[in-house]
């Protein structure tokens, strides 16, 4: 039964006439009450909802698209300065151990010290990197999946759509996005 309701408020989330009540939850505005279909509902009004909620996601979906080569990039750079400073800091560490004796106390812990800092920024770029390309992933993923269950939803009223979306040029960290959604 809760599964069957879930469904059913994919439905009305995408409806123009549901009503939200902190006291029922979602009702129909039509007949305020709760909303009862088997498979799909013939009052059911796509329109300002449906195209407002397309809008952020394929906004962002597209935007994630665009900026997957910057992640990747980003993820190469990342990495190959964090394995970088990694191997530095083990070699500077490894100096310290054949020779840092032969010094004096300051001295050693001077080069410790400067060791275990390159090997913690190393670690930090490494993992930064590594952490970046798996959010791009996983907000792709999320989005991707609410794109498609909003599809199975207009698939079921045999309701397609068309869309544009053209970002322009950032002027000072403003970007204009200009969006082009059409029902058929």
């Amino acid at each position: 039964m809760y599964f069957y309701k879930m469904k059913m408020k994919k439905h009305c989330d995408l409806c123009d006439h549901q009503k939200l009540s902190l006291k029922d939850g979602d009702l129909c505005g039509l007949t305020n009450k709760k909303p009862e279909f088997n498979r799909t509902c013939v009052r059911i009004n796509f329109d300002e909802k449906l195209l407002n909620t397309l809008e952020d996601i394929l906004i962002e979906y597209e935007d994630l698209k665009l900026s997957k080569k910057k992640v990747y990039k980003n993820f190469i750079s990342g990495s190959i300065i964090g394995v970088f400073l990694l191997v530095v800091g083990y070699f500077v560490f490894d100096y310290f151990l054949n020779n840092g004796f032969r010094t004096s106390l300051k001295s050693a812990e001077y080069t410790t010290t400067v060791s275990f800092i390159i090997l913690v920024t190393g670690y930090y770029y490494l993992k930064k990197s590594i952490n970046n390309i798996n959010n791009h992933k996983t907000q792709l993923n999320f989005i991707e999946n609410k794109k498609k269950e909003i599809d199975e939803v207009l698939n079921l009223y045999n309701q397609k759509y068309t869309n544009k979306i053209k970002f322009d040029k950032e002027i000072h960290g403003i970007q204009e996005i200009d969006v082009d959604i059409e029902l058929t």
